[in-house]
């Protein structure tokens, strides 16, 4: 006749040496792996964002605009790395069969992003040679018209003048959108930099501080099923398989 009793034990000491398996060596390197490719996919999403701002950007917008929607692209990659650092652990402690929870906080950016650039004063444009040229040219111009009386010198100064400032205020915006254009391109890669640095940091710290506690959740684990395995040794059970 079968002995059901000891089948039953020999099946419950083959479970407890499947767990005994999964307790094994090797968490810290799983629990790296997987928070590695954690990071990975929020720096790849967060690549992607900064790329959509890169082109959404408008030398015309008010620096500000940009300072927001850049810090919106940092919270959102923090965020969504804390998400996914979030799954990774969790992920890892099923697979081992660890009651262990690990809620990964949202830290928000601890440093400032740099400043926009300063504003384009008169005095950056006035000394464009250029535009100097191009003011007197009316005046030049004015003797070839007839005599050179008030008559035809004060509306050519008056024409001069007024080119002078259209000149100027056409230099002077071209020199914002110049530093503008400059600026947002720096912001960015600057960022992108910052994030990426950021993000292996947290790796690293949430890795530091998880592996400790999953190995010692995993060791009393451990003792309990070598435990169990030790009540159900073959000696104990007549008849059982060893």
């Amino acid at each position: 006749m079968r002995d059901r009793y000891a089948e039953a034990v020999a099946a419950r000491r083959a479970e407890l040496r499947g767990r005994e398996r999964l307790l094994g060596p090797g968490l810290r390197a799983e629990l790296r792996d997987a928070l590695v490719l954690a990071r990975a996919g929020a720096a790849a999403a967060t690549a992607a964002d900064l790329t959509d701002l890169r082109h959404q950007i408008d030398v015309r917008h008010d620096p500000a605009l940009v300072v927001d929607a850049a810090r919106a692209v940092e919270v959102r990659a923090y965020a969504r790395w804390a998400a996914a650092a979030g799954e990774a652990v969790l992920r890892v402690a099923l697979h081992r069969e660890l009651p262990v929870q690990w809620p990964v906080a949202v830290e928000p950016p601890g440093r400032a992003l740099p400043q926009p650039p300063p504003p384009v004063r008169v005095l950056d444009v006035v000394a464009d040679a250029g535009a100097w040229r191009l003011a007197v040219l009316p005046v030049a111009v004015a003797p070839l018209t007839g005599p050179a009386g008030p008559a035809v010198l004060l509306p050519a100064l008056g024409a001069g003048v007024l080119v002078l400032a259209t000149v100027l205020g056409a230099r002077r915006a071209a020199l914002r959108r110049a530093r503008m254009r400059s600026w947002s391109a720096e912001l960015l890669v600057a960022l992108q930099a910052r994030i990426d640095a950021e993000l292996g940091r947290r790796t690293a710290a949430l890795a530091a501080d998880v592996g400790p506690v999953l190995e010692a959740a995993a060791a009393r684990r451990r003792a309990d099923v070598r435990a169990e395995l030790a009540l159900l040794a073959p000696r104990e059970v007549s008849g059982a398989p060893a």
